[in-house]
């Protein structure tokens, strides 16, 4: 019998670590109590009366119809009865969600994302272990579109910043009733990023990516896009010049002239608050084994901060093999190549 080489997923207790000594202070921290959420409890009681006509639906039928609302509609649905509670909380879906990824449930209701995330797309996502950037574990929830992302993602790609209205209608040339249609969220107050920077009074953002794609489509392409903004900005500094010089003419003191803005002020990255204020934490829900995984650091990438090595990594059983194979294994800390 052929002897199977021992695998260095057998080595994870020596070659890994579960969690960083690090507070990233996602929209975890920020959530309001959760009994300020009844549209999430559960009723202690039996349900003494049924839903009417969807009563008289086979159960099969009825949970795929539940499983495509969106959440917040799910959400009002369970506040009409006891036996509407029943009937979601009955959802395989919705069970693994409320069991798993709760605070993505609580998350998306309290910044009123429900609208356009259904609970099949957020079940999808749990059972998905992989960044949507670029592959790596995403140990993350960006809830404004429903995305898994990895740490590093989150907070280096633009995609990941909300977005004020009147910061994404100067940037991508939107009027008000294209605004108005992009996912939006609400801003929960409180400590956010690892940098613990706070955000006070409630807000409004909306999509990065979102409004991109709706600039692009409006202008044709992404440099009709530019080309637009740019002009409009020109168009903006020539009458502010204009005015000042009259005013000057006339004798009047006019204001400190402005430049013009030419490029996004700077973005701060991991130290931003508002990247992390539509993130929740999740775990990977491995469907077949009904399991599920938070992801781990390795030992070998622990000291680095440049990628591929980098510590804020993490990894599956599956990935991190794979990752050892692709820079080596792992001796006093480091990664050796063969």
């Amino acid at each position: 019998m052929k002897v199977k080489e021992q695998s260095p997923v057998f080595q994870l207790h020596d070659l890994t670590y579960p969690r960083l000594n690090l507070n990233d202070h996602t929209l975890d921290g920020n959530l309001p109590s959760p009994k300020s959420q009844p549209e999430i409890e559960c009723p202690r009681l039996p349900p003494r009366t049924n839903v009417g006509v969807l009563d008289t639906l086979p159960l099969e039928l009825l949970q795929e119809i539940l499983s495509q609302l969106d959440l917040r509609t799910l959400a009002d649905f369970r506040q009409v009865n006891r036996r509407a509670i029943e009937l979601v909380n009955s959802l395989p879906q919705y069970k693994a969600i409320n069991t798993h990824a709760l605070n993505a449930l609580r998350g998306i209701l309290s910044i009123e994302t429900g609208r356009w995330i259904t609970c099949r797309t957020l079940y999808e996502k749990l059972c998905t272990p992989g960044c949507e950037q670029c592959g790596d574990f995403g140990g993350y929830l960006y809830l404004l579109t429903c995305k898994r992302v990895c740490f590093l993602c989150l907070s280096e790609d633009s995609l990941y910043l909300p977005l004020s209205p009147r910061r994404a209608s100067w940037k991508f040339g939107l009027d008000s009733l294209i605004i108005n249609t992009l996912p939006r969220m609400r801003v929960i107050p409180g400590i956010y990023s690892p940098n613990e920077k706070k955000v006070g009074a409630p807000s409004v953002l909306v999509d990065y990516e979102s409004a991109l794609h709706a600039g692009i489509s409006i202008h044709g392409s992404l440099n009709a896009m530019r080309n637009f903004v740019a002009d409009v900005e020109t168009q903006k500094l020539q009458a502010y010049e204009a005015r000042a010089a009259a005013a000057q003419q006339s004798g009047f003191i006019t204001r400190r002239r402005r430049q013009r803005r030419t490029s996004d002020v700077f973005d701060g990255q991991s130290g931003n608050p508002f990247r992390f204020v539509a993130v929740v934490r999740v775990p990977w829900l491995n469907r077949s084994l009904q399991e599920v995984e938070w992801g781990f650091h390795c030992v070998g990438c622990e000291k680095s901060s440049r990628p591929p090595l980098h510590y804020r990594r993490k990894f599956t059983a599956a990935s991190f093999d794979d990752h050892l194979k692709e820079f080596g294994n792992i001796q006093d800390g480091k990664h050796h190549m063969r």
